[in-house]
């Protein structure tokens, strides 16, 4: 196996997160969704199956590799099955174990019939895609498809997802702007107060010096006036 088989094997919780869909969605598992309504409806599941499983830790594939993906799961399960005799209990993982109980055992819950595993056609659950299509014998089959291409209803949910993402991503970037500038207005408002206390504090401090000013003036009056009283008093004191 090459060591891009292997980089892109789904995680567990992606093969999980698959039977876990096909089991709220039988007909598309085993491949019941037919004619015009069946086929647009299995085309929608697919691609809901695709987004949510891209979404989960591990590799992210195109819509036509999940459908390949799953088709060659249930085709291996059926292929341990055969090989084991027809016997489930061949079956180790609890998750092939599910897959055959819900998907590949016949109809009234049987293991077998005839001791002989029930075959469904070859990859029946997506008949929007031909078969010719599927069957590829390059070294890594399930990555060689091309992105299918999306009709008129899917482009337009990719489009709006993306218009969501960058009107969401536009909101909060005007309420970081909108708080940025709250807070630039609060700096500012802190500002102005701190000016008005400073020229209020350079204020009094101008008044001090006057009053000091004005003390001043008032001793040195009051020390001239003393010394003339003085003077005065001693030029009138008889010898």
């Amino acid at each position: 196996m090459s060591e891009r088989s292997i980089a892109s094997r789904p995680s567990l919780e992606q093969v999980v997160a698959i039977v876990d869909f096909m089991e709220k969605h039988k007909s598309l598992a085993l491949g019941k969704l037919r004619g015009l309504e069946g086929r647009d409806e299995s085309k929608k599941l697919w691609f809901k199956l695709t987004r949510i499983v891209n979404n989960i830790s591990g590799p992210t594939r195109p819509m036509k590799s999940w459908i390949k993906y799953w088709a060659d799961k249930k085709s291996t399960v059926r292929s341990k099955v055969v090989s084991g005799g027809s016997d489930p209990n061949i079956l180790c993982s609890n998750i092939e174990k599910k897959i055959w109980d819900l998907f590949l055992t016949t109809k009234d819950g049987s293991k077998s019939r005839s001791n002989s595993v029930k075959l469904e056609p070859h990859f029946t659950e997506e008949p929007f895609f031909n078969d010719d299509e599927i069957d590829q014998d390059d070294d890594d089959p399930v990555l060689n498809f091309d992105e299918p291409a999306l009709d008129f209803e899917e482009r337009q949910m990719v489009v709006m997802e993306k218009l969501v993402k960058v009107m969401t991503e536009q909101a909060t970037a005007m309420t970081q702007l909108a708080h940025a500038s709250q807070v630039n207005a609060q700096a500012m408002e802190r500002l102005a107060d701190a000016s008005q206390i400073q020229a209020r504090a350079v204020e009094r401090l101008s008044n001090t010096f006057e009053s000091i000013g004005a003390s001043t003036h008032d001793v040195r009056n009051a020390l001239v006036e003393i010394d003339s009283t003085m003077k005065r008093f001693y030029n009138t004191t008889p010898t």
